[in-house]
């Protein structure tokens, strides 16, 4: 009954994907991220592709619409005597340099696929699912145009991925201590999700305006904590520490937030203290540990296997295979980056590594400069931060498992590459209605067109929404600064 209900919303939302994309990405993150399917226990439903197709197929046909505001000026003064405002179509994808190591990527893995001796059928799922990511995180950097709806996305993202950590943690509160896997049986897994998505959950709590809705994402990242705990995962223990440790760090409040987290340790230690006592054990005694022994013999394959073949490795996903011809045995590196390392080679490993760091530099610049931004966008802040700690996260915990092609990684790289745009255009448009002497947008002087006809050609005024760098924009506008830290809206 659960799936026949399940299957009748995805069919009669399918008009709405294609006509409204944006709001077919937000249902396709639900059902990729969150997976409905296996509360109806069907995990086998191909639910992502019944949505994917339509949403890629809208979005390029009809892709979305953003106000565009461009100034007029006086010729004789040089002044700006208004603005305009239009409604033009956004482009679907964003042109910037993650986009183009998603090209490079996906055609190297292309290319060496069929240069290694391995079967293409063994990979083939896996190569099909990565282009399919890849191709809905450009279709993201396009759809997310403005701010509103990037924080509807960066919400709908949080939740989905921390819907069974939340739902785990409400059971530990239930019915007492027990081991918390989420939507499968790996609990590696689910405490990798669970850790990535709890920067996002506290931190866009922090932007809500209502003291009831912040409350209540206070509410659901304690519960995150709980089902981390649960998990059992040494590594998520490591990761978690690591991103807890630098949520109280970096808040203006160190010492309360200190405190929370010494509650929280208490709450955990009081309601689960023999299970963290064996997993703490095991992770100071790893030696002694036959699944840690094993995890630095396959980081040993891993070397041997990329010393074998140094420039290209061997093959997309092919590391198990690989082994099992030539080592024995199946077993996974559980090292997303000595796997990575022996797979794609030293050519095609640094495209892979540079997105992710290079994505976490990018965000860590960002953040800084945020700090000046005023306070009713203060979320561009906010939810830079929580990107910086969920990709950290994934760093530190991918050290001990696999899922370096985590689909969570490449939205939450899509996320950042909006979040510079919007906040870069935002920043634009309030320069313009400042030169114009208009306080409110949308109280405009000078014709504002509804259904505009998509020019070929740019407007002049186009030249204007380019976007620069955060840092001039803000040195230029001259928007002062402002404590991160101070009282919300």
């Amino acid at each position: 009954m659960r799936f026949f209900l399940y299957v009748s919303v995805l069919l009669m939302i399918l008009p709405l994907v294609f006509m409204r994309p944006f709001f077919g990405l937000c249902v396709y993150y639900v059902v990729s991220l969150l997976q409905p399917k296996f509360l109806c226990w069907r995990g086998d439903f191909q639910d992502a592709v019944l949505v994917g197709v339509p949403l890629v197929v809208g979005a390029i046909a009809i892709g979305v619409r953003r106000l565009q505001v461009t100034p007029k000026v006086d010729q004789a003064t040089g002044k700006v005597r208004s603005v305009i405002e239009r409604l033009a179509r956004n482009p679907i994808f964003e042109p910037t340099w993650q986009i183009a190591l998603f090209v490079l990527l996906i055609l190297y893995i292309a290319i060496t696929r069929l240069l290694v001796p391995y079967p293409l059928e063994h990979t083939s799922f896996q190569f099909r699912n990565l282009c399919k990511v890849l191709l809905v995180t450009a279709l993201l950097t396009g759809l997310v145009c403005d701010a509103r709806r990037f924080r509807i996305l960066f919400c709908v993202i949080a939740l989905s991925a921390a819907f069974w950590a939340i739902k785990g943690g409400l059971k530990v509160v239930l019915i007492g201590p027990h081991q918390v896997y989420g939507r499968t049986y790996d609990n590696n897994f689910f405490a990798l999700v669970s850790v990535m998505a709890l920067p996002l959950v506290f931190y866009f709590g922090l932007t809500v305006r209502h003291a009831r809705w912040r409350t209540l994402f206070l509410v659901m990242s304690a519960l995150i904590c709980l089902g981390i705990i649960g998990s059992h995962s040494r590594a998520g223990f490591v990761a978690f520490g690591a991103v807890l440790v630098c949520m109280a760090w970096s808040s203006r409040y160190r010492l309360r937030a200190m405190f929370a987290i010494c509650l929280m340790a208490g709450l955990a230690i009081a309601t689960s203290w023999q299970d963290i006592a064996d997993r703490m054990d095991s992770i100071i005694r790893y030696r002694e540990d036959r699944s840690a022994t094993a995890r630095f013999y396959t980081w040993d394959v891993a070397e041997k296997l990329f010393m074998q073949s140094p420039l290209i490795g061997v093959g997309f996903n092919n590391f198990e295979i690989a082994k099992a011809r030539i080592f024995g045995g199946t077993k996974a590196a559980h090292n997303i980056y000595l796997q990575n390392l022996s797979e794609l080679g030293a050519l095609g490993h640094p495209l892979w590594l540079a997105i992710i760091l290079g994505t976490m530099l990018g965000l860590f610049g960002f953040m800084r400069r945020a700090r000046r931004l005023p306070e009713d966008m203060r979320w561009a802040y906010y939810c830079s931060r929580g990107l910086l700690l969920a990709l950290m996260a994934f760093c530190i915990h991918g050290t001990f498992h696999n899922e370096e092609y985590l689909e969570l990684m490449f939205a939450l790289v899509g996320l950042s590459i909006a979040l510079r745009v919007v906040t870069r255009r935002e920043i634009l448009h309030r320069r313009w209605y400042a030169l114009a002497g208009v306080s409110t947008p949308g109280k405009m002087e000078g014709p504002r067109t509804t259904s505009p006809r998509i020019r070929a050609t740019p407007h002049p005024g186009d030249l204007f929404d380019r976007p620069r760098s955060l840092g001039a924009l803000l040195r230029k506008n001259r928007l002062g600064s402002v404590s991160p830290e101070s009282p919300m809206i």
